[in-house]
C-alpha cells in the first residue's frame, strides 16, 4: 500500500506549492475579480489546462512514420460499440460510471429508486427541479466512483498482462487487456449504481486510504460535482464542462491515463503521450457527453452564459475542437493516400510497365478508411449506425460543409464527434433553420479546411472560456491543479449564484460579458 501510495501521488505533490493559507485538504476557490483573473491567465494552471487540451487535438491528428519511405497518418479508428479500446484501467472505470450515470440515472422507464425521471408537471422554461436529486446522488456517490478508479489504476500497476488469447501457456493465469478494461468498466458501474456497497461482498475500494488518497480523492471529487452543471442556479455551461477537463487533466497528472510498464504504455512517471491522451479523451467525451445531454433534454438546464450568436452551442466547445481534430485526421490521411497512389502511378508509368484497366482502377482506388470502425454489429437499437469500410462514402472529400449532409450525419455521427454535436443541436431544435439556431457553426461551415477550423477553436476555447471570469470564476484549486498567487480575498467555496460578474471588484451585474471576436471573422 505505501508502494502504491507513493506512486500514486508523486505527480500530485510536485511543482510549486498553491497559495493556500490553511492546512484544508478541501480545494478553494482562488479567482474571485479581475485582479486574480489576470493572476490566474498568467499561471502555470492556465497553461496546463490549455496545453492538454491542445495535446488532445494533437493526439488526434499527429503523424507517423512507418518505415524510411512512408509517412501515414497514425490510424486511430473509434469504435463506439468498443469505447474501451483506448483507455486504461482507471479511466474504463470511470467510462462505466458515465455509463451508468447515462442510462440508468435518467431513464424514464426505470422504476427502481435509481431512476429520476423529470417532474412533467413543472411548467418552467428552464430548469427542472429533479436535477438537484440527480446532483445530490452525484455528490453522493462520487467517492465511490473516484475511489473504484484510483483502486483500478493501483491494481494493475504491476500486472503481467496477455496480449491476446493466443498468448503463451505460461501468461494463461494472466488477464487480456480486454478482460482488465471490461471488470474495470464494470466496477465503475457498479460503484456508480449503488450508494452503499454490495451486499454479500466487499467493493474494490475498502481498504484504509492514507492522508494523501484522501486528499486527492477529495479533489477529484470537486472536479466531478462541477462537470454536470449547478444545482441551485439548474444551468450548465462551457465552465462545467471546463470542470470535467479539469478531472481529466487531473487524472493524467497523477499517471491514470497510462498502463503500468509491463503493459507497454510506460508507469506513473512516464510522461503521457498527445495519442494516449487524444485518444482517451475523444473515448471519455462521449461518454460524458451522453450524460450531459440527457441533463440537457430531460432536465432543460438553463445555458450558462450563452454568448448567443457568437457561441458554438448552448452549451459545450471542447467537443467540437476535438471534432474538428478528427476531422482533420481523416483529411490528412486522404491527402496522404492520394500522394502515394500518384507517386506509385507515376513510377508504374515512367517504367514503361502497362496493366490491365482493372489493375490500373485498383491503382487509382484509396484504401479503405482506417478512420471507420470495422464492425458493423449494432448492438442496441437506439445506438448510430456503424458504417462498413467499403461504404460508399469512405474515400469522400469532407469539407466542414458536411455537416449539412444529413444521411452524413445519421451514417457517422457515432464515429465523428462533431457531427455527433451537429446531430444533436438538429434534434433539440427541430424544425429551426440551422443558420438561426446556430450561427456560428454555420460560418465555420463555410471555411475551406478543417486545419482553419481546429485553429479557430483552440483560439476561441482560449478566448472565450479560459480567459473569461464568468466561466472560470467557478474553477476550484487544489494539490493537483494548482493556483499559484494569493488570491484577492477569502470567501466561501460557492461563487456568485448569478452567472455574470462585472468590474474590477466583482460585483454581480444584471447586463452580459463583451465577447471575443470570432476567430474566424476577417
Amino acid at each position: 500500500e505505501a508502494a502504491k501510495d507513493t506512486a500514486i501521488t508523486s505527480s500530485a505533490s510536485g511543482g510549486s506549492g498553491s497559495a493556500n493559507a490553511d492546512n484544508s485538504t478541501s480545494p478553494k476557490r482562488y479567482i474571485y475579480t479581475q485582479v486574480d483573473m489576470e493572476h490566474f491567465k498568467h499561471s502555470n494552471a492556465h497553461k496546463e489546462l490549455l496545453g492538454f487540451v491542445s495535446a488532445m487535438g494533437k493526439g488526434l491528428t499527429t503523424t507517423t512514420s512507418n518505415d524510411s519511405n512512408t509517412t501515414t497518418t497514425s490510424p486511430h479508428n473509434y469504435n463506439p460499440h468498443a469505447p474501451l479500446n483506448d483507455l486504461s484501467p482507471a479511466l474504463a472505470s470511470l467510462h462505466g460510471s458515465l455509463t451508468c450515470m447515462s442510462t440508468t440515472w435518467m431513464d424514464p422507464n426505470n422504476t427502481t429508486d435509481d431512476g429520476l425521471p423529470p417532474d412533467t408537471t413543472v411548467k418552467a422554461r428552464f430548469g427542472n427541479p429533479v436535477f438537484r436529486k440527480w446532483h445530490e446522488r452525484l455528490v453522493e456517490r462520487s467517492g465511490a466512483i473516484v475511489k473504484c478508479l484510483m483502486e483500478c489504476h493501483g491494481k494493475y500497476r504491476n500486472c503481467t498482462m496477455k496480449e491476446d488469447e493466443n498468448a503463451s501457456e505460461s501468461t494463461t493465469a494472466s488477464p487480456t487487456k480486454e478482460e482488465i478494461l471490461k471488470e474495470c468498466s464494470q466496477l465503475g458501474y457498479q460503484a456508480a449504481s449503488s450508494s452503499s456497497p454490495s451486499k454479500g461482498g466487499s467493493t474494490p475500494y475498502d481498504h484504509e486510504m492514507s492522508p494523501k488518497e484522501n486528499e486527492i480523492i477529495t479533489e477529484l471529487r470537486s472536479y466531478l460535482h462541477d462537470s454536470f452543471g449547478h444545482p441551485i442556479r439548474l444551468d450548465y455551461g462551457t465552465g462545467h464542462e471546463c470542470s470535467f477537463i479539469v478531472l481529466l487533466l487531473s487524472l493524467c497528472k497523477i499517471g491514470c491515463f497510462n498502463w503500468n510498464n509491463s503493459g507497454g504504455k510506460g508507469g506513473p512517471n512516464t510522461p503521457t503521450s498527445p495519442q494516449v491522451i487524444g485518444h482517451a479523451s475523444l473515448s471519455l467525451l462521449h461518454a460524458y457527453l451522453n450524460v450531459t445531454r440527457g441533463l440537457q433534454r430531460d432536465y432543460m438546464l438553463e445555458p450558462a452564459g450563452s454568448h448567443g450568436v457568437w457561441g458554438l452551442d448552448d452549451y459545450h466547445c471542447v467537443p467540437f475542437y476535438l471534432g474538428a481534430c478528427q476531422m482533420r485526421a481523416r483529411e490528412l490521411w486522404q491527402q496522404q493516400q492520394q500522394q502515394q497512389k500518384k507517386k506509385k502511378l507515376e513510377e508504374k508509368e515512367s517504367s514503361g510497365i502497362g496493366g490491365t484497366d482493372t489493375e490500373d482502377d485498383d491503382a487509382r482506388r484509396l484504401p479503405d478508411n482506417p478512420y471507420l470502425p470495422e464492425s458493423t454489429k449494432v448492438t442496441d437499437p437506439s445506438d448510430p449506425p456503424i458504417l462498413d469500410t467499403t461504404h460508399v462514402d469512405n474515400n469522400d472529400h469532407w469539407d466542414p460543409s458536411i455537416i449539412h449532409n444529413r444521411p452524413i450525419l445519421e451514417s457517422y455521427r457515432g464515429t465523428y464527434i462533431y457531427l455527433s454535436c451537429i446531430h444533436f443541436i438538429q434534434q433539440i431544435k427541430p424544425g429551426v433553420p440551422f443558420f438561426e439556431s446556430s450561427p456560428m457553426l454555420n460560418d465555420i461551415s463555410h471555411l475551406g479546411s478543417w486545419s482553419k477550423v481546429m485553429a479557430g477553436l483552440l483560439r476561441l476555447f482560449e478566448g472565450e472560456v479560459l480567459d473569461k471570469l464568468p466561466v472560470v470564476q467557478h474553477f476550484v484549486f487544489g494539490s493537483i491543479f494548482k493556483a499559484s498567487w494569493t488570491p484577492s480575498r477569502t470567501g466561501p467555496l460557492e461563487a456568485p449564484k448569478r452567472t455574470f460578474i462585472g468590474g474590477a471588484g466583482g460585483v454581480e451585474v444584471a447586463g452580459g460579458m463583451p465577447v471575443t471576436r470570432a476567430p474566424w471573422a476577417k
